[in-house]
């Protein structure tokens, strides 16, 4: 018989699918459409940043939401959000308003922020094997993330105000969402449950948050997921204004959110083996010395190559920093401290998805680019730094440890 727990990782890989291909409309046009409806320039990253604040905003209800609800409910949920969302903001284009679009955009958020959490249920059932399951679900919006640019694109002219028809492919396919989460089926004896070793510690009370966020691994994987976050939001909303700007075609605009996307999701199918192979930590520092890469790229030119180079090694280096910093998070808790951990987590990973999203107006010049690059860079090399310095000392401190309680406090060893 099949592993229920598998069913549960198979059908949030599909949820993901639905909710990259419905978000890869606001992540391909939201900053172009914000430019033509703004009053003016300096706003018009707002509708695109409008995301990420509602997504920090409703975060913690979300996490509110399930553990009164349950998944399955909150799932669609913010599947239905979506589909408002994406109704809302094809009305704002039509009659050209520019802070309706806002609000249409802010509603995604709480979809994103909801679906944020489809990482923590994979983890959370497959624990024998939280790396993959993680990996399995992002990896799950790669069709997605290499159609929907030029879905997004393709369909825009159907309507007579162009961009409306690509909005309302958001609502259909949040439409779509809330349909196939109303399939899903938690074997709730098998949530959270931890490997037989680690049986007695999940029994155990909740530790106080003062020594959960003291645990080095979880620290680090936030860290690294916050360094993730926040460069790549802000190099991909930056990135196509500042593309357009010096003479880049809307295709070309297209075609380096298509690679970026594809660099952030194709990864997944062997991330996980890598990191049960190198463990975590290692696997965020290839992350990070793959956003330096970018950084690199981005602070050296604004042609087309470099600039396609920037795009895809920021969204490879996301994969990796992300999904080994989320792999970290979720081994630092027991199930009756999920609360105390996920919430908290996600909401400093919004954070700084709000503070790259926000950041991103000062970079669509030329010089701009240049700046970022630089400063993805720097803050790479810092990070880089700390999981170096990190790694090394790992043998003699976290190893050391396991036999004296690591496996009670929930960490893992890779």
């Amino acid at each position: 018989m099949a592993d229920p727990s598998s069913s549960v990782v198979r059908h949030l890989t599909t949820a993901q699918a639905l909710y990259i291909g419905g978000t890869t409309v606001d992540l391909t046009l939201t900053a172009i459409v914000g430019a033509k409806l703004a009053p003016v320039m300096a706003l018009a990253t707002i509708p695109f940043t409008t995301i990420y604040i509602t997504a920090a905003l409703s975060t913690f209800f979300i996490s509110r939401a399930i553990s009164r609800f349950g998944y399955r409910t909150t799932f669609i949920g913010i599947s239905c959000v979506a589909a408002v969302s994406g109704c809302v903001s094809a009305a704002a284009i039509q009659i050209d308003s520019f802070w309706l679009f806002c609000v249409g955009t802010g509603l995604i958020g709480i979809y994103g922020a909801g679906c944020g959490y489809y990482r923590y249920l994979a983890a959370d059932s497959t624990p024998q094997a939280r790396a993959r399951a993680v990996t399995t679900v992002l990896a799950g919006g790669l069709v997605a993330a290499i159609v929907g640019p030029f879905i997004a694109t393709g369909v825009s002219d159907l309507t007579p105000t162009p961009y409306v028809a690509s909005y309302l492919l958001v609502a259909v396919l949040g439409t779509a969402a809330a349909l196939w989460n109303s399939r899903l089926v938690i074997p709730e004896a098998k949530l959270g449950a931890k490997p037989e070793d680690e049986e007695d510690s999940s029994a155990s009370p909740p530790r106080p948050l003062a020594e959960l966020w003291r645990q080095p691994s979880l620290l680090l994987g936030v860290v690294c997921a916050v360094l993730a976050v926040v460069t790549m939001l802000a190099m991909m909303t930056a990135g196509p204004i500042m593309g357009m700007g010096v003479g880049h075609t809307p295709t070309d605009a297209a075609l380096a959110i298509q690679l970026h996307l594809v660099g952030m999701y194709a990864p997944g199918f062997i991330v996980a083996r890598l990191i049960a192979r190198v463990g975590e930590r290692l696997m965020a520092l290839a992350g990070v010395a793959l956003i330096i890469v970018a950084g690199i790229a981005s602070a050296g030119s604004t042609g087309l190559p470099a600039f396609l180079l920037a795009m895809f090694a920021i969204g490879v280096g996301w994969n990796l920093a992300y999904s080994s910093g989320s792999a970290l998070i979720s081994a630092s808790y027991r199930p009756a401290e999920r609360g105390r951990v996920q919430p908290v987590a996600e909401v400093l990973i919004i954070l700084a998805q709000i503070s790259g999203a926000l950041s991103a107006a000062a970079f669509t010049s030329p010089a701009g680019w240049h700046a970022l690059g630089w400063g993805c860079l720097a803050l790479a090399a810092t990070v880089g730094a700390v999981l170096g310095l990190s790694h090394l000392r790992r043998p003699a401190v976290e190893v050391g440890a396991v036999g004296a309680g690591a496996a009670e406090a929930g960490a893992e060893v890779p």
